[in-house]
């Protein structure tokens, strides 16, 4: 066990238990949280947190001859994207040099074409693609605010919910699921009613997929939430009527269970003497499962919640469980029963149980303490303290994960939902780590850094890209040389603007502290590693919304429910490129369905080995497919 403290939450939980293996443990203070985990006797283990990653690396030193004379050294590393300035591991990057020469050369080109625009038109940048892009933007603009206003429809849908006008499953589901479709098709019949060029009808459809996603993940979760909110009404209400009838009461039954529970914290307290090593009363013991299936089990029902892991599938997360650790605890668990009867008499709630803010990503979270045990808990009658075990289940799925402590349905207002609508994230929780200040010179930097990386797209698409777009007759093997560089450095530059600008910059206005939009793509051996990585909201919101949900709610097995995730977002792609071009054709859909072979070949020991020969493939599939989407769409 290692005891880590963050800043961001008073301290709640006690110190762990005398361990059995390397543990690290940090003085108590007023502004942390006590945070338990794992730790690895024989190589590092990270530990993420809503603001970072703690890294612990255990060693020992050459005068230590007994196991449990380990020393550890710790590290912490906030959650930045990549080229964050403010991201200390990209400051020290022996390839950060490169990123500097990109920018520099991409500036020469810009001033170069500027000057070969001015000798031969008189003017430093042509305005063919301006007037283009900025043809009926004031409709554009007002449609786009329409349609931003119309997702505060979710607060009063949710308020109907928390009033009990219908239940979420599956009154509440026929309804959202309507609205969002007709949310998503006025969005699309007002693109092509107004003829926009592939700009303005691009942008809107795209913007109109990203509010859907935030409106079905904060439909869905409340309404989660909903569920668990009236199963606990009732669960109360059945305790509350089974303690009444039984003799003397709630009185009599409360002095039965609170007697019980000294008796039994008596006879642990003894059994520790005796033991002379046992864990002290009242420190919350490890999560250990009874045994291996239950580890398994246990392991299972993590990573079909999508709390195992962010950034790999559940069907990955849950391949780190080794059965060695698992018997490990298995045994460790069945000892420390052994000493506790104070807890052991605690029945386990029961199963089937709804959850709720257990669901949410854990990288976004600070799990919060669980309540203490109800005394109700402690009374002999096995009903009564079921019930009040279920009680406390379910009030705990309830709260937050975070310090405000919020509870459903505090969180059902206009002033929360539009705070979310600012939040640079696609899945809705209850709270979000946080900054303290917002920093004007940093909001100005990606202020300016948008217009500028604006001005090269526009550059590269006006005389690289407009001039070489392919048309009937023309050389389809001339046309794609032409376009395969221009097109790719215009992906840079997108991902660039929408991730390190936008994103960053509504962050910081936000006052939303987890800056990571995405990871280390560009180095990616494989289809579905890049898919992880590339666009980091998307993905967590396919991981719990789709892929979690369909194994849960549709029983779909891991290669069932990846194939469903994979073709959805093959089917969003094509609608956005069916929106672009006016025309159905399914090119981008088939090439999107192509990769599901190629990750199956990229998992192979041959190229798992060789990484490089990996990349490379991944950077050519992706250079051809700009080009060749060009030309598939633009001729046939």
């Amino acid at each position: 066990m290692v005891a880590t403290r963050s800043s961001s939450r008073t301290p709640e939980t006690p110190p762990p238990p005398p361990p059995r293996s390397p543990t690290l443990s940090t003085t108590p203070s007023s502004a942390g949280v006590a945070m338990t985990a794992m730790l690895s006797a024989t190589g590092e283990t990270t530990i993420p947190t809503s603001t970072g990653t703690i890294r612990v690396r255990p060693y020992r030193t050459p005068s230590s001859t007994k196991a449990d004379k380990f020393k550890a050294v710790l590290s912490f590393e906030p959650r930045h994207s990549s080229f964050d300035r403010e991201n200390k591991r990209s400051q020290t990057d022996e390839f950060r040099g490169f990123f500097t020469l990109f920018w520099i050369c991409l500036a020469l080109l810009f001033v170069r074409t500027s000057l070969d625009s001015w000798d031969a038109h008189r003017t430093l940048l042509s305005l063919n693609f301006g007037y283009l892009i900025t043809r009926d933007v004031a409709v554009l603009a007002f449609a786009d605010l329409v349609m931003v206003a119309s997702m505060l429809l979710a607060v009063p849908f949710v308020k109907c919910l928390q009033h009990r006008y219908f239940s979420y499953y599956w009154t509440g589901v026929a309804i959202q699921h309507a609205f969002q479709a007709a949310y998503l098709g006025v969005a699309i019949w007002w693109g092509w009613a107004r003829q926009w060029y592939w700009v303005q009808s691009g942008f809107l459809v795209l913007h109109c997929l990203a509010s859907l996603m935030k409106i079905h993940s904060y439909m869905a979760h409340n309404g989660l939430l909903s569920t668990v909110y009236f199963r606990l009404q009732d669960e109360k209400r059945t305790l509350d009527q089974y303690v009444d009838s039984l003799p003397g009461g709630y009185d009599a039954v409360i002095a039965e269970a609170a007697a019980r529970q000294v008796e039994l914290e008596e006879q642990e307290a003894a059994a520790g003497t005796t033991s002379g090593g046992a864990t002290p009363l009242g420190t919350p013991g490890v999560n250990t499962p009874a045994s291996i299936d239950d580890a398994l089990a246990s392991a299972s029902a993590s990573a079909l919640s999508g709390a195992a892991s962010s950034t790999v599938p559940p069907a990955i997360a849950l391949s780190h469980v080794h059965d060695g650790d698992l018997r490990k605890r298995a045994t460790a668990g069945s000892k420390r029963r052994a000493l506790h009867p104070a807890t052991d008499a605690l029945p386990a709630p029961a199963k089937g149980l709804p959850l709720g803010t257990s669901l949410e990503p854990s990288h976004h979270t600070t799990p919060h303490r669980p309540r203490p045990v109800s005394q109700l808990a402690w009374s002999a009658d096995d009903r009564v303290a079921l019930l009040a075990r279920n009680v406390d289940q379910m009030d705990d799925e309830l709260r937050s994960n975070g310090p405000r402590g919020l509870a459903w349905p505090e969180n059902v207002t206009y002033r929360h939902f539009f705070e979310f609508m600012f939040f640079p994230t696609l899945v809705y929780q209850l709270e979000y780590p946080r900054t303290n200040s917002i920093r004007p010179l940093y909001v100005l930097e990606k202020i300016l850094a948008t217009f500028g990386t604006f001005s090269l797209i526009y550059l590269i698409t006006e005389h690289y890209i407009m001039p070489y777009t392919p048309k009937p007759g023309h050389s389809l093997l001339h046309t794609f040389v032409q376009l395969a560089l221009p097109m790719i450095v215009n992906y840079l530059l997108i991902f660039y603007i929408i991730f390190e600008c936008v994103c960053a910059g509504f962050a910081e206005l936000s006052y939303f502290a987890d800056r990571e939009f995405y990871q280390d793509w560009w180095n990616s051996t494989s289809w579905d590693e890049f898919s992880r990585k590339w666009n980091k909201p998307v993905h967590t919101f396919l991981l719990r919304h789709v892929y979690a949900s369909t194994m849960s709610g549709l029983r779909f097995s891991r290669t069932t429910a990846m194939m469903a995730t994979f073709l959805l977002s093959a089917l969003c792609h094509e609608l956005v490129m069916a929106v672009v071009t006016k025309k159905i054709r399914p090119y981008l859909f088939l090439m999107q369905m192509i990769q599901l072979p190629m990750i199956a070949v990229g998992r192979l020991p041959i190229v798992r080995r060789n990484k490089t020969i990996g990349n490379i493939v991944f950077w050519i599939g992706l250079m051809m497919g700009f080009p060749l989407l060009a030309i598939c769409y633009l001729v046939f």
